[in-house]
């Protein structure tokens, strides 16, 4: 699949285009949001392409941990009373690789939040097959 996602048909229903898809989310999107609704959590999605994959053709690790810095620093923000918040640490853990026309998306959790200091865990996948496990800390920059 080399094409960019054009219709909407490609992509699964609750899904909504995420505003701010500028700069580098551009470059790495279009990222798609499903916002939280009758039980669900936030949740982050793209439709791997051509322009995601390494040379080896599976989606390159850096699009996915560039993925899940714009995802679980979106949690952290929201967590930070929306404050912008900076990455400090960032562990991710590949399980298994993504291809291309994957839907691939993130989901994480807030597990602690101090004053200064958001923790939260996540997972990239596709189904139910796990691509990347995750484990982040930001930074709340206080104005």
């Amino acid at each position: 699949m080399s094409a960019e996602p054009t219709a909407t048909a490609d992509i699964p229903e609750h899904f909504e285009l995420l505003r701010g898809n500028v700069g580098f989310g551009a470059l790495i999107g279009p990222l798609y949001l499903r916002k939280p609704k009758e039980g669900r959590t936030y949740a982050w999605g793209f439709r791997a392409t051509e322009k995601h994959l390494n040379p080896v053709g599976i989606v390159h690790g850096g699009m996915l941990v560039s993925f899940a810095d714009t995802c679980l620093g979106a949690l952290a923000f929201f967590a930070g009373g929306k404050a912008p918040s900076s990455t400090i640490d960032l562990a991710s853990s590949f399980v298994t690789p993504g291809r291309a026309g994957d839907w691939i998306e993130c989901t994480g959790t807030v597990t602690r939040t101090t004053r200064d200091i958001v923790f939260v865990t996540g997972r990239i996948y596709v189904g139910d097959r796990t691509l990347v496990d995750l484990k982040g800390i930001w930074k709340i920059l206080r104005r």
